[in-house]
């Protein structure tokens, strides 16, 4: 499995697996993880996933009771005060095909997945509509600059 390299911020590990995730789109995401553990002042210790959607359903299923596929989860691991640990799954196939829904393309569509993911181990939601704008907008603040769209309050 590819793991990222030596020269990654520290608490931030990517496996891509059998998925192709340029050198570009991995600086970009790190970039993006070192923005939110700077803006919300945690520090963050987080393995990044990239699975497909079979198994991805299956983490649905197990987890959430949910017998489909979906495009990221997030489990939190370990919250310490500051100190954040977790594990982040992207479904690649899934990114792909929604990509458009988002007015993003692949590449936009992970790194929107990847701070999505980030905030829902930094304890944000969307259940309820004021957990949704707070949630979206911090979404927009990371994404500002990367050239990937935000969930813009829809449906994720």
């Amino acid at each position: 499995m590819k793991t990222e390299p030596a020269g990654s911020p520290a608490g931030l590990r990517i496996f891509a697996g059998r998925f192709h995730v340029s050198a570009g789109w991995r600086q970009k995401i790190q970039k993006l993880f070192r923005r939110i553990q700077k803006s919300e002042k945690k520090r963050m210790k987080v393995n990044l996933i990239f699975i497909g959607d079979a198994r991805m359903k299956g983490l649905n299923k197990n987890f959430r009771k949910k017998d489909k596929t979906t495009d990221v989860l997030s489990f939190p691991l370990e919250q310490n005060g500051r100190k954040i640990e977790g594990e982040i799954y992207i479904s690649c196939p899934k990114a792909k095909r929604q990509a458009p829904r988002f007015g993003n393309n692949l590449e936009g569509e992970i790194l929107r997945l990847a701070v999505h993911g980030f905030l829902h181990l930094l304890g944000y939601d969307h259940h309820s509509p004021n957990e949704q704008r707070e949630m979206f907008a911090r979404e927009e603040k990371y994404l500002k600059g990367f050239g990937a769209a935000g969930s813009g309050g829809g449906p994720c």
